[in-house]
């Protein structure tokens, strides 16, 4: 069976998270939109089925592929087997392999056969190869009638390599490698290990763990994967023919080091197995690895073996990024020790121009580009002689982000949650989770219509009582009313995301900070506070004033039942075209019902054009009439609340008919009496919660 890129990418994505992933996280790992993905769903279900799978969506959760790990791990291979098309990103690496394996140049024209695509489309690939290359000092010649050639130093291209190994295997994939349990997961992977030879990397590898015993210290995880792929390659280059060279002044300062002894022991098995004779240049970056890697057993000894300037700096480091984030790092021991643990063996490895591996370095300085320069401007100041490169900065990010003085400054999790008018469902959503979701310990409310001022990155979790294709971001459909089983789904989503990790801890930290600056009081604040407090007590009186409780005749279906109410509406003055308002009641109940669970109410809410003030009024039926409820099932209703308002709505407004879309689901004795139709009880009740609510914004 055939199968496209894009729906590999799809399936492995699908296959690397059990628990599911929704439209918007495919689209966002894979950059394409939420449409793009939905067209690709149906051929995925087909594939899977093929395989006894079945693709299951669960509203709210998105879509899991369900059946045996067998069948699961036969679905992998098959998809594996069938990658004859590869992703823009796989052609260019694999194009990258081919460059440093081949010492000549290489032909388009066979790049092109290889891959399976056209010269132009390898041409095109090439220029983001080039790019790429830039960070590494490597040049890339293309020449017509010369073909294509990789310009640069041995030691240049054994970093490609290296750091592309790296991004490839993660240090659990690595080391299945060397137990031989791993299945190598696309032809990247088998392009990197061939160049490499597998068997050579498994045996340099059980080598490398014999001459650990020899060592006073143990290896770190990362530092065997590093100093392994070194050795590996530096065989498999050397049989090619390609040298490295060191500075003699260099080679001359290690060779007096133990290191450099069990170095020369290393070379002479390396010799010995392989049948190649080994340069002392390359005797001298063995050494520098293995005094990279160094790791000290005892953590008291810190004082006592780290320069005074590795302490001093360390502790500067930490002050000034205190200060600038306003946390008191200077109290978490752990974060010191742990600063020293990395900065010491780094800056031998700059010194030595020895590489650090580190292929999150990207995504961090994405994600977190305030932090990531705030530790690079601080380590300028503390090591102003040591000039640290991209990757050692983001792993110090890393110990910061993992301090537990963050921990302690953020536990609360921050809720957006959206709907497509912003004062009905979403509001009864927000209520809810305020009762059943103690996790969430802050909770802002949007409409549709306003994500474009939203700063998504405030948030930890978004929720919608609507259904947003296209939507970029991560986020959970949920029934309004918030029943058990969603409510736990959500708890599992904030467990499985871990709000708690380094990033996310760093992420709220940036807001709170943030929000801190925002909130300090000025003549300018306290003047809009007093602004909102008085649109909220005008739109209360309006309310309050123009409320009624409507008796309705038998009317036979709900399309005339909201043609009714909103011409009930236009005879009192409180709304215009009340055919232009039917018409956007009917479009917003088509996007998620509008009959509230478990009661024998619906309300119907949006905002119009047609309305100019905020209105709130109670309809009894005659008879009961059976609505889509907002959990999808039906409901029979016999009390209909009409909540409208304008397009453009002041805080204060939205404040009113946030309190009142709460206030009837706010428990069973809420519900009874807005079900009620009597209008002294609803307006008693009303108006309670109104004063109420404003009373709570004098106190704060």
């Amino acid at each position: 069976m055939y199968i496209s890129a894009r729906e590999r990418e799809i399936i492995s994505l699908l296959l690397e998270n059990p628990n599911g992933m929704n439209v918007q996280e495919i689209a966002g790992n894979l950059n394409v939109s939420g449409r793009t993905v939905q067209r690709e769903l149906k051929g995925i279900e087909s594939i899977v089925s093929t395989h006894n799978l079945l693709l299951k969506k669960v509203l709210g959760s998105g879509m899991y592929i369900e059946g045996s790990p067998e069948q699961k791990n036969e679905l992998q291979i098959a998809i594996l087997k069938s990658g004859q098309e590869f992703t823009q990103k796989e052609r260019q690496e694999l194009i990258l392999c081919s460059l440093l394996k081949e010492p000549k140049s290489i032909k388009l024209s066979a790049l092109a056969n290889d891959l399976h695509v056209t010269v132009a489309t390898v041409s095109n690939d090439l220029n983001k190869v080039e790019e790429w290359l830039k960070d590494f000092d490597l040049d890339l010649i293309r020449k017509k009638g010369y073909g294509i050639a990789l310009l640069g130093s041995e030691r240049k291209k054994r970093k490609v390599l290296g750091h592309l190994i790296a991004q490839q295997l993660n240090e659990y994939e690595f080391l299945s490698v060397m137990e031989d349990e791993y299945e190598t997961k696309n032809s990247l992977s088998n392009g990197l290990l061939e160049i490499i030879k597998l068997e050579k990397l498994t045996m340099i590898g059980k080598m490398i763990r014999d001459i650990e015993q020899r060592l006073p210290y143990s290896l770190a995880d990362s530092a065997f994967m590093t100093f392994t792929i070194h050795l590996s390659l530096a065989i498999e280059r050397i049989i090619q023919g390609e040298l490295i060279k060191m500075d003699e002044v260099v080679l001359e300062e290690l060779s007096i080091t133990k290191e450099f002894t069990i170095a020369d022991q290393i070379v002479q098995e390396l010799e010995e197995v392989f049948k190649v004779k080994i340069p002392t240049a390359e005797k001298g970056y063995i050494t520098m690895h293995l005094l990279g890697a160094r790791q000290r057993q005892e953590k008291n000894d810190w004082f006592k073996e780290s320069s005074t300037e590795i302490v001093v700096g360390s502790k500067k480091l930490i002050n000034l990024v205190s200060k600038e984030l306003e946390i008191n790092f200077e109290e978490d021991q752990a974060l010191f020790e742990g600063l020293i643990t990395h900065i010491e063996p780094a800056i031998y490895r700059i010194q030595k121009k020895l590489d650090a591996n580190n292929p999150l370095v990207s995504q961090i300085q994405e994600d977190y580009p305030a932090l990531f320069k705030i530790i690079q401007e601080g380590l300028k100041v503390a090591f102003p002689s040591i000039v640290f490169p991209n990757e050692e900065v983001a792993y110090l990010v890393l110990h910061f982000g993992s301090s537990q003085v963050i921990y302690e400054n953020s536990k609360e999790v921050r809720a957006l949650v959206l709907c497509s008018s912003g004062i009905g469902s979403s509001k009864m959503l927000a209520s809810r989770i305020k009762k059943e979701i103690k996790e969430i310990t802050e909770i802002e409310v949007s409409s549709l219509a306003n994500l474009k001022n939203i700063q998504f990155e405030q948030y930890d979790i978004i929720l919608s009582t609507v259904e947003m294709p296209g939507f970029s971001k991560k986020y959970i459909t949920v029934n309004p009313l918030l029943p058990k089983e969603e409510a736990e789904k959500i708890r599992e989503d904030i467990k499985r995301n871990s709000l708690t990790t380094e990033a996310s801890r760093l992420r709220k930290l940036h807001s709170k900070k943030l929000q801190k600056q925002i909130k300090l009081e000025t003549p300018e604040s306290i003047k809009q506070n007093l602004e909102v407090v008085h649109q909220y007590s005008e739109t209360v009186l309006h309310i309050l004033n123009t409320f009624e409780a409507i008796p309705l005749l038998f009317i036979p279906t709900s399309s005339i039942l909201l043609l009714e109410v909103c011409k009930q509406a236009n005879a009192r003055g409180l709304i215009g075209d009340y055919f232009e308002v039917t018409n956007q009641l009917t479009e917003r109940e088509k996007k998620g019902g509008l009959g509230i669970p478990g009661t024998s109410i619906a309300l119907y809410h949006c905002r119009s054009e047609y309305v100019m003030q905020p209105v709130f009024l109670s309809f009894m039926l005659h008879e009961s009439m059976v609505v889509k409820a907002m959990d999808q099932s039906a409901v029979k209703i016999n009390t209909l609340l009409l909540l409208l308002a304008p397009i453009e709505l002041q805080t204060g407004q939205l404040e009113v008919l946030s309190t009142i879309s709460s206030t009837i689901i706010e428990d069973e004795e809420s519900t009874r009496i807005f079900t009620s139709n009597n209008y002294t009880g609803i307006y008693n009740k009303l108006s309670y919660a109104l004063y109420g609510n404003l009373q709570k914004k004098f106190k704060n």
